[in-house]
């Protein structure tokens, strides 16, 4: 079902991962991923990652600001990239023809960075107007924002990595020169090709692209535990909407934990697809909500367990939080129902293994976090789930932070 992967790690502590998949394909995706997200910032200066992503694509020694784009539109690939709670992703999508000028791309921007502070002002504008486009406009992305910041009230996991807004605008150039070299150090990163390759050329154009990079710093060690929670927490939230919203917030173990496999399978059986039990319950049943979701949110530290429900005109938040926190504890898991997610969860795994976007995804995920069990043992545990076992981690239900969205 796996796809088998190769290693080697430089002399500078860069690991590079090879994933041969699609052979005869002639498509690759390369991928830089750094060991950093928004947990590693500090209140004060949060969202710095999300910012330096941006940044990423600005001018080098040796680019222009815009030429990444359009060297990798020249090749006839695509690239993006993403910033997370744990870790930084950046992939070009070309012809395996291209690997070595997608490793002379990362490799220029890990080494180069201008970082000057036009670009940075700029840019800063354009991060300020996503966030208020995600967060502060969107009735959604503002209680999802407030959801984390009552659920942590320590840990880095306070704010999503869009940051909070003051923040954003005091920000200096100096701040985000400093992360930079503190995160995008060799130690710090490694590379993953997946598609139609072959292991040797990828080790080979990594030593030549990235063997003489140096690494400048020590790397800071996160060390906040949240305290745990003692109660359940209530929260209401005021705004301009048109809809209220209702937001539960579960404390669970981190991704390594053992139950993580039982709370995504359960996550799958509240919310999967049409027939999930709370959409057949909240909407279809009682009709008291047009949407609701329950997902499960495997990070580096201890991660939550969320629900998500929009009310329907003159159906009371108090009422929707009710109902949802007694769907989530009292649903009883059949054997049916877990088979069906089982096959379907399965059935998702091998989709997303047949693309080499797919595989670099799921297996940098786990890379990022820093441990690859969890994938290597994904089949074997999801089949020897049972309902019992699935029954056994309602436990982490006992405590929860609700947060309200109303009209003012």
């Amino acid at each position: 079902m796996l796809h088998k992967f190769y290693t080697h790690k430089l002399k500078n502590g860069l690991d590079v991962i090879a994933i041969p998949v699609n052979k005869g394909s002639n498509v690759i995706t390369s991928n830089i991923f750094y060991k950093v997200g928004s947990r590693n910032e500090i209140m004060g200066k949060s969202g710095i990652a999300h910012m330096l992503e941006h940044m990423n694509f600005k001018s080098t020694k040796n680019l222009a600001e815009g030429d990444f784009d359009k060297i990798v539109k020249s090749l006839g690939g695509v690239d993006n990239a993403s910033t997370g709670f744990d870790y930084t992703h950046y992939y070009i999508k070309t012809s395996s023809t291209y690997l070595d000028k997608t490793f002379e791309l990362f490799s220029e921007v890990m080494e180069n960075l201008n970082l000057n502070d036009d670009e940075f002002q700029r840019e800063r504008k354009v991060v300020y107007e996503e966030r208020l486009w995600r967060t502060d406009n969107n009735p959604i992305g503002y209680l999802y924002f407030r959801l984390f910041n009552n659920t942590y009230l320590y840990h880095p996991y306070h704010w999503t990595p869009i940051g909070f807004k003051d923040d954003i605008l005091n920000w200096t150039i100096n701040d985000i020169r400093d992360f930079h070299k503190t995160y995008y150090q060799p130690k710090n990163a490694f590379l993953l090709v997946a598609g139609d390759i072959e292991p040797q050329k990828v080790f080979n154009a990594a030593e030549k692209y990235f063997s003489h990079i140096k690494n400048r710093k020590k790397i800071p060690h996160v060390h906040m535990k949240e305290p745990e929670l003692d109660g359940d927490r209530h929260i209401t939230v005021k705004r301009d909407t048109e809809v209220d919203i209702v937001a539960i917030a579960y404390r669970i173990p981190d991704f390594r934990h053992k139950d993580q496999f039982a709370l995504s399978a359960y996550s799958e059986i509240l919310s999967g697809g049409k027939s999930g039990t709370l959409r057949e319950k909240l909407i279809n049943k009682k009709a008291l909500v047009s949407e609701v979701y329950a997902y499960n949110m495997e990070l580096i530290d201890p991660g939550v367990f969320l629900a998500l429900a929009i009310c329907n005109p003159g159906v009371s938040p108090d009422t929707v939080e009710k109902e949802l926190k007694k769907e989530i504890l009292n649903t009883k898991i059949t054997k049916k129902a877990l088979n069906k997610v089982k096959n379907q969860t399965k059935m998702d795994f091998l989709t997303q293994l047949e693309s080499s976007s797919g595989v670099s995804n799921i297996y940098g995920d786990y890379f990022a976090k820093g441990d690859i069990t969890p994938l290597l043992e994904y089949e074997e545990k999801i089949n020897s789930l049972t309902p019992e076992k699935v029954e056994e981690i309602k436990k982490y239900f006992d405590k929860s932070v609700t947060v309200k969205l109303i009209k003012k």
